[in-house]
């Protein structure tokens, strides 16, 4: 039986898909990471490119270990503020297409609201081409702002995506296959 490999660049925290913290994997998701100085005197800008960075050896370093070495050594502390730029690489949903242990969870971030829904990723694209807001190219990341429907419970239309990933390796998927994703509960893992 051969496995399908999770995208690169990503793993799976309690069964929901993050992107990895390591240079590596902001390589793998060609992300770059860029800096700038909050202070009214200091003008510096920092750009980190992961695979310069994955050149000199550093790849399995974590991005936060980088940008320490990066913050300068003043008394009140360093003002440099980090944003990561957009992946272009991001998840995408047709890189999950006949994935059986991938789901999509849909919830509301409704203040005290628990509503939520799992999808398996056809359905999510067949029912994103059927309202014509996007189809198996359309980017997780992008989902939240494509889901127009109010939620069933409080009306709201705030909405929160990530993708449940199993691995088809552990005891629960060989037991319980597809079911494992009966299991799962709003903002908990599989």
């Amino acid at each position: 039986m051969t496995v399908d490999p999770m995208p690169p660049g990503w793993t799976s925290l309690d069964g929901t898909m993050q992107p990895a913290e390591s240079i590596a994997a902001y390589a793998a998701r060609v992300q770059t990471v860029k800096g700038a100085c909050r202070d009214a005197i200091c003008n510096r800008r920092v750009t980190l490119d992961p695979k310069v960075l994955c050149g000199h050896g550093l790849g399995r370093l974590r991005i936060a270990q980088v940008k320490r070495l990066f913050s300068c050594g003043r008394i009140d502390g360093c003002r440099l503020d980090w944003h990561n730029e957009p992946a272009e690489n991001p998840l995408r949903l047709d890189q999950f297409i006949g994935r059986a242990n991938v789901r999509i969870r849909v919830s509301c971030r409704g203040k005290g609201c628990t509503f939520f829904r799992v999808w398996k990723v056809e359905q999510m694209i067949a029912g994103l081409q059927r309202r014509k807001v996007g189809d198996g190219r359309t980017e997780v990341d992008k989902l939240p702002a494509l889901m127009s429907a109010p939620c069933a419970v409080c009306k709201r239309t705030s909405w929160d995506v990530a993708v449940l990933w199993v691995s088809e390796q552990t005891m629960g998927w060989r037991q319980l296959g597809e079911r494992t994703f009966d299991r799962v509960g709003h903002g908990g893992g599989v």
